[in-house]
């Protein structure tokens, strides 16, 4: 290794003096100090993925279960007199490994189903059985209001990966995975059997862009002909790959939606679409000829 690899700061050498902090101070007041004074020297040691899982920690203490729950429309869930060859179908399509098996209705979860547990029965030549005879984990029901890293920590405990969230009426709110939890500090988690669309780039007719935030700033500078990394320097280009990305770097966080984003030379971003997770999509605004005249 060379000499100037060795003394270039990096991510677990600022994480360090977390570990010997002052006992009258907090480790969040740790990290801020650290961050201030990265800021105040103006050397930056850390990539766009180390600021985002630095800002995700500082703002984990408060995030609540219903900030990082699967939304009650979006649940994928199963009835448990349905047969299981349905559900096999189900998971394949939906690309899920765990279902929720409901009775009456959503709001009456009687259990979890893992893809396991179907791969054991069609081994036995078991198919046409109800989902009901296959039900064998527990199912766990928290409130929306439960802290993530409460949840985290008792979902690792009793070795639990899916729960329920519930209302004040008991009906289901949502459902939380440990993914979705850990998803809450590392950003997104993505697997093969993701079924995410190709990014959309749409160029509107005053100008304006609409693009997915997972869209690459090579594919918007080729369908656009506008280089948004003008006038970043090139180790800052080097860690933004995507739109998202880029925002996340102008604004150091995740902005809100209806957000305006101040970029360079006169573009600003509009935030369209955002979950307590990750931007989802953008518009971006383009300085006038006018404008870019009396500059």
């Amino acid at each position: 290794m060379s000499e100037e690899a060795k003394n270039e700061p990096s991510f677990c050498s600022f994480l360090a003096p977390l570990f010997r902090h002052k006992h009258n101070e907090t480790v969040r007041e740790t990290i801020e100090d650290l961050l201030e004074e990265a800021g105040i020297d103006g050397d930056d040691p850390f990539s766009e993925h180390e600021q985002q899982l630095l800002n995700n920690i500082l703002c984990l203490k408060d995030k609540k279960c219903s900030n990082a729950m699967i939304p009650r429309a979006d649940i994928v869930a199963f009835q448990k007199d349905g047969k299981i060859k349905d559900l096999a179908e189900l998971m394949i399509t939906k690309g899920h490994s765990r279902i929720p098996i409901y009775g009456d209705s959503l709001d009456d979860i009687v259990g979890i189903i893992h893809v396991i547990d179907l791969v054991k029965s069609f081994l036995k030549g078991q198919t046409d059985i109800k989902a009901s005879q296959l039900i064998t984990a527990n199912v766990k029901f928290v409130s929306p209001s439960m802290r993530v890293l409460d949840l985290l920590r008792e979902m690792q405990r009793q070795k639990v990966h899916m729960a329920m969230v519930v209302d004040e009426y008991g009906g289901i709110d949502g459902l939380v995975t440990i993914e979705d939890l850990l998803e809450e500090i590392v950003g997104e988690i993505e697997d093969e059997y993701d079924f995410d669309e190709d990014p959309v780039i749409c160029m509107q007719e005053n100008g304006t862009i609409i693009a997915d935030a997972k869209a690459d700033l090579s594919e918007i500078k080729d369908v656009c002909d506008i280089d948004l990394t003008t006038g970043l320097s090139e180790e800052e280009v080097a860690d933004i790959d995507t739109l998202g990305g880029l925002v996340f770097h102008l604004a150091q966080r995740i902005p809100s939606r209806g957000e305006v984003i101040d970029g360079l030379n006169g573009i600003k971003f509009r935030i369209l679409d955002v979950d307590p997770r990750r931007i989802k999509k953008v518009m971006i605004s383009l300085p006038s000829k006018e404008d870019s005249c009396n500059k």
